[in-house]
């Protein structure tokens, strides 16, 4: 009786071209690792003695994996989607790794692509399915035996849903060399990702979780749910109402906090978009923030014209301080964040006010917006960034719930304001809403209220992209933490 193999390399000819699968299959001839080859009916499997093909009607990923696993049983089995190019000896640091590391549940490495070589920084408790892991994953036997495999119904998800599953079993093993090279994408270049400025996969980066077919989103989803459910995190919607802070005599009803830095040619668009609105019971507060530029004395013009501005300054550049500033000064019952680089529409107050004073158990109200270049020109290219994918329990996966967020000033109180430890300078926004979302609605008004400046001195732009990542990350990870508390309470 022959042994299982130590490792098998897993090749399939499912949604590739002949010429990709050649190209894999001869670069996995120069290493030392049998090969499978799974294949649809009337496809011409290789021929040799160091290749194993089987015909098979599995028509998704989990399918073709869940009959390498049943019909050659391995300890390690390592995939390659057709058209990596690995290396000669691409495939050795992933054994030495796996008998080295035997906890490590997926083991994943650098890669080349495009002619330059990509160092993956993957963090293990990331729970969105857009960051790098490198094309080829090994997956020891056992704990693929542990999670029960891999799923066969899934269409679009299944590696994501392997992911999140190991981490719960093992830890992330990575090889700090590439091994292995992948074909460059061809990006649509209508996509134009480089206005999001956010690291991650697909043709929009990190945000292209939200140009989804609708198929995939909720596939996505529902995989990511039933993580949250097995890691006791998944939160039921709660029914409180938010509080609201009280108005004395001649209090507007809102508050527009603005932190500036350096952005003086930008501001006066901002604030002429503010005093455009037709709500006028309001106040701005724009808080510089250290600005080297004529930023503090462009908003002191503003102020010296209209008394419903007021300037604070900042010693520090430190957006998290500055919204605080900005909250603790302020006299409305809500708080309306703007961006000094970006716009409201006539309305924006209006319809967001309106909103929060008809819904009690609303503490924080989001609406649509738009993203327009640096000479505020619409980009129709992107249409209307709606967040449908908002909901309770799926902000934990997605980046942001969307601009412009309007808060109960009474709500930001209670929870203790902007983390300005944590998150002194990104994502600050990001773990307030989580907080509030944890204990109080959050709303979605479906209108365009908001007008996104994307451009070069964008502070997404000048942000590091694996500090953007980690900062959201912890921001998740926290939250886990205290859905986890909650739910044990509630139990």
């Amino acid at each position: 009786m022959t042994s299982p193999p130590t490792a098998l390399s897993i090749l399939t000819s499912l949604q590739a071209s002949p010429e990709a699968v050649v190209r894999s299959l001869m670069s996995l001839r120069r290493t030392d690792v049998p090969i499978l080859y799974l294949h649809g009916a009337g496809d011409e499997p290789p021929r040799g003695p160091d290749v194993t093909a089987v015909e098979t009607e599995a028509t998704t990923l989990g399918g073709m994996i869940e009959l390498a696993r049943h019909a050659e049983p391995a300890g390690l089995y390592i995939w390659i989607p057709p058209g990596v190019e690995v290396d000669a000896d691409g495939l050795a640091p992933f054994l030495d790794t796996h008998r080295a590391d035997p906890d490590a549940s997926l083991i994943v490495s650098d890669y080349r692509t495009d002619g330059r070589t990509v160092a993956i920084h993957p963090l293990t408790d990331d729970l969105t399915e857009r960051e790098d892991f490198g094309a080829v994953w090994a997956i020891p036997g056992r704990f693929l035996e542990r999670i029960g495999g891999a799923d066969p119904s899934l269409r679009f998800a299944t590696f994501y849903d392997l992911r999140l599953k190991l981490m719960e079993h093992g830890h992330l093993a990575r090889i700090d060399r590439p091994t292995h090279t992948v074909q460059p994408v061809q990006r649509d270049e209508t996509a134009r990702a480089d206005l999001l400025f956010y690291p991650g996969g697909g043709a929009y980066g990190g945000f292209s979780y939200l140009f989804l077919d609708e198929a995939e989103e909720r596939e996505i989803e529902q995989v990511f749910e039933r993580c949250l459910k097995r890691r006791g995190a998944f939160l039921e919607p709660r029914g409180n109402d938010a509080p609201r802070s009280p108005l004395a005599g001649g209090d507007p009803i809102a508050t527009v906090v603005i932190p500036v830095h350096n952005r003086a040619r930008l501001l006066p668009r901002a604030l002429d978009s503010v005093l455009a609105n037709t709500l006028s019971e309001f106040e701005v507060i724009v808080v510089d923030n250290a600005s080297r530029d004529e930023s503090r004395a462009v908003a002191e013009a503003y102020a010296e014209k209209d008394p419903r501005i007021r300037v604070l300054a900042s010693d520090v550049n430190l957006i998290a301080r500055a919204l605080n500033m900005g909250v603790r000064a302020a006299r409305g019952r809500y708080i309306a964040q703007l961006d000094s680089d970006d716009e409201y529409v006539p309305h924006t107050l209006r319809a967001i006010v309106d909103h929060l004073e008809a819904n009690p158990p609303c503490a924080l109200a989001i609406s649509y917006y738009e993203l327009m270049d640096e000479a505020g020109r619409t980009l129709d290219e992107f249409g209307v960034i709606k967040h449908l994918e908002y909901n309770l329990n799926n902000i934990l996966r997605v980046d942001g719930a969307g601009a412009l967020r309007c808060w109960s000033r009474a709500v930001i109180e209670e929870m203790g304001g902007f983390n300005e430890t944590d998150f002194p300078n990104y994502g600050e926004d990001y773990d307030l809403v989580l907080r509030v979302s944890e204990k109080y609605r959050v709303d979605r008004v479906q209108k365009v209220l908001y007008r996104y400046r994307r451009h070069p001195g964008n502070t997404d732009a000048l942000r590091e992209p694996y500090d953007k990542i980690r900062a959201k990350t912890f921001a998740r990870t926290r939250a886990i933490a205290r859905r986890r508390k909650l739910n044990s309470v509630a139990v």
